[in-house]
């Protein structure tokens, strides 16, 4: 035993002197981390002068540092998509961008630019809202993170209907996706019938010349996804217009899956994707395949979900390359 302590001592040393230096690698490794994630955070939460800065959390939310009122009040509490307080303060902002622009002799037509940082907490609801006082106040680049992920910025551009056949068509179409919307649930298909049906609920009776080149020439891929909550997890649905890959079949309506596994909701993502990319050709195509819908896709959840629960599955689609809008549940 005598013989064997010298030897367990120096191993005892050893150790410690080991433990010591993985101890102080783990914490400059931390340090280090933390100084990248503070950078982070300073660049993307410094406003610019064409590039204002939007922070909304649960408590509060403010513009380029300045607090403009109580999320609860002015945000959660109201009906409205629009938030009053907030797009009044956006607009000022932005219509001083548009004069700085014109003394320039550019175009004040230029997209407006902002960032926007949600607390991981906020609701989608909340979010949603945020984006639309946004958009209505000129801002439709937007730049946006979830939480304290500065790294992983999400860019939305809105882009009107302007690529649609003409007005009384866009109202339709229009109609169509929203109808869409009220059929996540317990659902496999929606179809002309019933969409037409719908209409006529609805009072709207739509030009049957136009509704029938509407129908006829319709071939946008329409991806969407949701999910909602479902025993201990979730129900993720998908719904998409499958006439887009047969070109030859006239616009039946849309499809619907469900899955309880968020791995089999990836696989069928990931399957989509197999059989539009071959369809991208080049460069020039990529760019057009963000406008025509065959990188786009559509996300709409229930207003209480909180955004941590939905970064995720933002993060994923963002990676596969989708350009990534989103829509509302009435």
């Amino acid at each position: 035993m005598r013989l064997l302590l010298p030897f367990l001592e120096y191993k005892l040393d050893h150790v410690l002197k080991m433990d010591f230096k993985n101890s102080s690698c783990i914490l400059l490794l931390s340090l280090f981390l933390l100084a990248a994630c503070n950078e982070e955070k300073k660049e993307f939460m410094t406003p610019k002068p064409d590039e204002p800065v939007l922070d909304v959390n649960v408590d509060e939310y403010s513009l380029n540092g300045m607090v403009l009122g109580k999320t609860a009040t002015d945000i959660s509490a109201i009906d409205s998509l629009l938030i009053e307080p907030l797009y009044k303060e956006l607009r000022k902002t932005r219509e001083q961008e548009q004069i700085e622009v014109l003394k320039t002799q550019q175009s004040a037509d230029l997209a407006g630019k902002i960032k926007l940082h949600v607390d991981e907490n906020l609701s989608y609801e909340d979010f949603y809202k945020s984006l639309v006082s946004m958009i209505h106040a000129g801002y439709d680049e937007i730049s946006y993170v979830i939480g304290l992920n500065y790294k992983d910025v999400i860019h939305f551009s809105f882009i009107g209907n302007s690529n649609l056949m003409f007005e009384s068509c866009a109202i339709l179409l229009s109609r169509m996706k929203w109808y869409r919307l009220e059929y996540l649930r317990n659902r496999q298909k929606l179809s002309i019938a019933e969409i037409l049906d719908k209409y006529t609920r609805d009072k709207y009776i739509p030009d049957e010349k136009i509704e029938k080149e509407c129908y006829e020439k319709y071939s946008s891929l329409d991806l969407l996804l949701s999910y909602y909550p479902k025993g201990d997890g979730n129900a993720y649905v998908v719904s998409l217009n499958e006439t887009f890959f047969n070109e030859s079949r006239p616009f039946d309506g849309f499809n619907f899956y469900t899955y309880d596994n968020e791995a089999d909701l990836w696989k069928f993502i990931e399957n989509v994707r197999s059989k539009v990319e071959p369809k991208i050709e080049d460069r020039q195509d990529r760019i057009l395949a963000l406008l025509d819908g065959r990188r786009k896709i559509e996300l709409v959840f229930e207003k209480d979900i909180p955004m941590k629960d939905i970064a995720p599955v933002i993060k994923k689609l963002n990676g596969y390359g989708y350009r990534i809008n989103f829509s509302r549940i009435n």
